[in-house]
């Protein structure tokens, strides 16, 4: 399959814009029970991650195991809470791994396919995440020292270099914007190889992708302005009830901001799922629809 998938990628499709949105919508629709079973499972495991953490944390503070050396209690704390945000990332890095592999409609897989996916992705992630991170540090270097350049022709450089920054970071956002169903759905483990292998399927497509990109966002903030303007009226409801007083009215106040509260987490799953559907179809329009129509077959 990545053979064929290289072939057809090299053939530099044009990339369908309206495709892509409406082939992730499309693909949300039709496969909503696994993606949610699958956010839902790693929402669970993360839950379960931050009681067992913050459970050592507070058993350790009332059995006053560290208070004759406050100084060990703090570096305890402070090691559990960095061993939690490790393990919260990698459990976030399967996640989207797995939303994005079961919402490829290049592959027709199971719960199980992409739960096993996500987990196998985890190295090549990390891999790419920390490459991604030295070469951050490195076009920070290089870019301070090419601006103390552009400055010295005053302002004109400065907006000039800006400018610059502005195109590039863009450009290269585009020809990157695929590696992460590179990893996930076609198993490439090696982050330059998965560098490579998105710079080739989103070569000839770079003002496509950019306008996908940009419409796509559009969509996206629309939708969330929708939904919060809603929420913020159930808001304004909540707090007329808590001002005209009584216990009825507090208790109102309280179910209905666990209500509100259980809304955002659904609009979190949401999001998760449409953004991973969306990367998931764009690599798919990338790589040829030969390649997407084989799940329908």
């Amino acid at each position: 399959m990545l053979a064929e998938w290289s072939e057809q990628g090299d053939k530099q499709m044009p990339l369908d814009i309206g495709g892509v949105i409406s082939r992730t919508f499309s693909i949300v629709g039709s496969r909503i029970g696994s993606l949610l079973g699958l956010w839902g499972t790693y929402f669970v495991l993360q839950m379960v991650l931050m009681f067992l953490i913050f459970g050592m944390i507070g058993a350790s503070a009332l059995s006053g195991g560290f208070a004759d050396n406050p100084l060990a209690m703090g570096a305890g704390v402070i090691g559990m809470m960095i061993l939690f945000y490790i393990i919260y990332l990698l459990i976030s890095l399967a996640s989207t791994a797995s939303l994005v592999h079961n919402a490829s409609p290049a592959i027709n897989p199971t719960f199980g396919d992409s739960f096993g996916a996500g987990l196998r992705a985890i190295p090549g992630l990390v891999l790419l995440l920390l490459l991604m991170i030295v070469a951050y540090i490195g076009a920070i270097i290089v870019l301070a020292i090419v601006g103390a350049i552009f400055s010295a022709l005053g302002d004109a450089g400065t907006v000039l270099f800006g400018l610059l920054v502005l195109v590039g970071a863009v450009y290269l956002s585009c020809r990157l914007s695929v590696m992460f169903p590179v990893i996930v759905v076609e198993g490439v483990t090696n982050p330059i190889t998965a560098i490579q292998r998105s710079w080739r399927l989103t070569a000839g497509n770079v003002l496509r992708i950019f306008l996908v990109l940009l419409a796509f966002s559009v969509l996206v903030v629309v939708i969330i302005f929708l939904l919060f303007a809603l929420m913020g009226g159930s808001m304004m409801g909540l707090g007329g009830m808590a001002a005209s007083g009584g216990a009825g009215s507090v208790g109102a106040m309280g179910a209905g901001f666990l209500l509100i509260m259980l809304v955002f987490v659904i609009l979190g799953a949401l999001m998760a799922i449409v953004m991973a559907s969306f990367m998931a179809c764009l690599h798919a329009a990338l790589a040829g629809p030969e390649a997407v129509a084989e799940t329908f077959q």
